[in-house]
């Protein structure tokens, strides 16, 4: 159909008029266009994975979420010292940061390599490309160019990141982030491209003579300083407008790798910044943080397992992530009251839970193994002290009884009995004795009014 491509005459109606220039299909919908792309079924490919870490807010957004686990230290607990010192070098600073990566690809898998060292094999973990594994019954396998191969047992470790039954290898960050940076990248393509064509400002003549002479008179203004033209002649210079918001775009698309990554972004969603908000935004990011943390505890565990296995050792063998200079000040508050309670926590406890040394101070108090004896570290009601007083055995009383009631029968005066005390048990904290003696005295004497009080009254 040979007309069909054939010009359209113009009539003499339709010359002097200006012809329509129309959009090509290249030029229509540039953002739109990436919505078309094909969804990733497989594994990123390693070229788009690097274009997705090279992006500024990318790195610097996983660079922080990583920085709250690498900053804590590997601590094994195991009775020798020699092996707990190898096993914590097993999990170095590289270690550990290419098993934070786990998030981001939601698979991860490490091979175990075995050395001898006094008749023990001790384990190292080195990083493998995750694509050439795969998973058949939640038992991993290594699937190079498309051949399984059985692991051999102690080999091999892999962990996973939110994996579901419909997802098996866990849920990939960097899969959700494929589409914000390529929405980035094509919108700063477009805004790169119209400030190329719109950048420059347009200078429009008008004069009533010739118009191609004025032509070359404004080219080589802009070629130089400066133009001389007829007093008829006007010049004006317009500059293109920017309508489009795609400064706020590329914001928006920031704020949103933040959120995915960090769990929050206290900038982008909050609106001059209070201490309430940045409490939530904390919360969140120790969230992360802590499960961030559980998949490196899990990591840990497998690896000791193995080496206890291999090596046949019967001792339990534990690792736990532990933060170098902070002493957990809110667990330390609740220890605090639960000792003050009564109970006294192990000098293991206390070692394995703010990873310090300490040493168990000896009792100077004097211990009395007598049921009937008052508990001094708890404080009594004083409708109990008539009771708890009875019960002390005045006819046959213990030694530390009889000092106590002879120092009072044969004291003058409170100072006087103090002195006495003071001279027998001379380490003994009288802070609490004085304002209980205080508090009885002037409860007697308040008695003592009291009774008077009634006796006049009923004389």
């Amino acid at each position: 159909m040979w007309f069909k491509n054939k010009k359209k005459q113009k009539t003499k109606k339709d010359q002097g008029k200006r012809e329509k220039v129309s959009l090509t299909s290249s030029h229509k919908n540039i953002l739109k266009s990436i919505f078309d792309l094909p969804v990733q079924e497989n594994w990123l490919c390693e070229s788009t994975i690097e274009k997705i870490l090279r992006d500024g807010t990318v790195e610097s957004s996983i660079g922080s979420r990583k920085a709250a686990t690498l900053k804590k230290e590997i601590i094994i607990t195991c009775k020798n010292d020699d092996m707990r010192k190898e096993l914590e070098n097993i999990f170095k600073y590289d270690v550990l940061d290419c098993i934070l990566d786990t998030p981001y690809y939601g698979f991860n898998a490490f091979e175990i390599n075995w050395e001898n060292k006094n008749n023990i094999l001790y384990p190292s973990l080195e990083d493998r490309d995750y694509r050439e594994f795969i998973l058949e019954d939640k038992k991993l396998f290594f699937y190079p160019n498309g051949m399984m191969q059985e692991i051999p047992p102690y080999k091999s470790v892999y962990v996973t990141y939110r994996a579901k039954a419909k997802h098996p290898y866990g849920k990939a960050i960097l899969n959700t982030l494929y589409w914000l940076i390529e929405f980035k990248n094509a919108s700063l393509e477009f805004w790169v491209e119209l400030l190329e064509k719109f950048g420059t400002p347009w200078v429009i003549g008008k004069t009533e003579g010739n118009k191609d002479d004025f032509a070359d008179e404004i080219f080589n203004m802009l070629g130089g300083d400066g133009a001389v033209i007829d007093s008829e002649d006007t010049l004006d210079i317009k500059t293109a407008t920017d309508k489009g918001n795609y400064k706020e775009l590329i914001e928006y698309i920031d704020n949103q790798i933040r959120q995915l990554i960090l769990g929050g972004n206290l900038t982008s969603n909050v609106t001059g910044g209070s201490q309430a908000a940045a409490t939530v935004h904390n919360d969140i990011r120790e969230d992360l943080a802590q499960a961030d943390e559980n998949i490196v505890k899990k990591v840990i565990k497998e690896v000791l397992e193995n080496f206890r296995e291999l090596n046949n050792i019967a001792e339990e063998i534990t690792g736990d992530l532990k933060d170098k200079d902070d002493p957990n000040k809110e667990l330390a508050d609740r220890d605090k009251v639960i000792s003050e309670m009564g109970y006294t926590p192990t000098q293991e406890y206390v070692e394995q839970t703010y990873n310090i040394k300490v040493e168990k101070t000896p009792d100077t108090k004097s211990v009395i193994e007598n049921s009937k004896l008052l508990a001094f570290s708890k404080d009594l009601p004083e409708d109990e002290l008539e009771y708890q007083l009875n019960k002390i055995d005045t006819i046959n009383p213990l030694t530390f009884q009889k000092q106590i009631l002879e120092i009072i029968e044969n004291s003058t005066s409170y100072e006087d009995m103090q002195d006495q005390f003071l001279s027998i048990y001379p380490n003994t904290n009288t802070d609490d004795l004085q304002e209980i003696l205080f508090n009885n005295i002037a409860n007697s004497m308040i008695l003592g009014a009291a009774e008077v009080e009634v006796e006049n009254a009923e004389s």
